[in-house]
């Protein structure tokens, strides 16, 4: 077991650091977005003469954008989840559906690592038409996204979810509805 730890922890950083750098490139991608959107729509109602390429690119960032988010929320347990069945299980239930549950996004996180791969290599060299963008790096959204899914549900079957970070102010008001609700009792 002493073993496993140090493996373990390089494990954790090497997830975290993974997830920072992804939430990095999803703000980059998010501002890429909506100046390219501005710039069209700008372009196109105040000269009349849009781009060609700024749907394309806007889009492109969108499909990473989405990928890396996906992956990002499966670190921290942000995804919508029907918790009806898993409520009503005895607590050793419950954690063996949240197991299964890790292990179906890990399958999932691979599935979609191994079928990009054929993607990207079917699209070969062709590009989109009018930004010149190889379409193969759309498809490589799919597999970053994927294995950083397939990782972070690896690292949450071993160490459960990082704990949720609250500001100041949502811990004022946590504390305020805990003193109503002794208040009132």
């Amino acid at each position: 077991m002493t073993l496993f730890r140090p493996v373990l922890s390089g494990l954790i950083r090497l997830t975290d650091a993974l997830n920072a750098l992804a939430r990095f490139i999803c703000c980059g991608l998010i501002a890429v977005i909506v100046c390219t959107t501005v710039m069209q729509v700008a372009l196109r109602y105040l000269i009349n003469r849009p781009t060609q390429w700024s749907e394309e690119a806007a889009m492109f960032c969108l499909v990473w954008f989405g990928m890396l988010a996906v992956a990002i929320g499966g670190r921290h347990d942000w995804h919508v989840a029907i918790t009806w069945l898993r409520d009503r299980l005895p607590p050793m239930g419950a954690k063996l559906l949240d197991r299964i549950a890790l292990l179906s996004v890990f399958g999932f996180g691979m599935i979609l690592v191994l079928n990009s791969a054929q993607l990207v290599a079917i699209t070969g060299s062709s590009v989109l038409p009018a930004s010149s963008i190889p379409k193969s790096l759309l498809y490589y959204s799919i597999m970053a996204g994927g294995g950083l899914m397939a990782l972070n549900a690896v690292v949450a079957l071993f160490v459960g979810f990082p704990p949720e970070e609250i500001s100041e102010e949502e811990q004022l008001v946590n504390d305020a509805i805990t003193n109503l609700q002794e208040a009132s009792a």
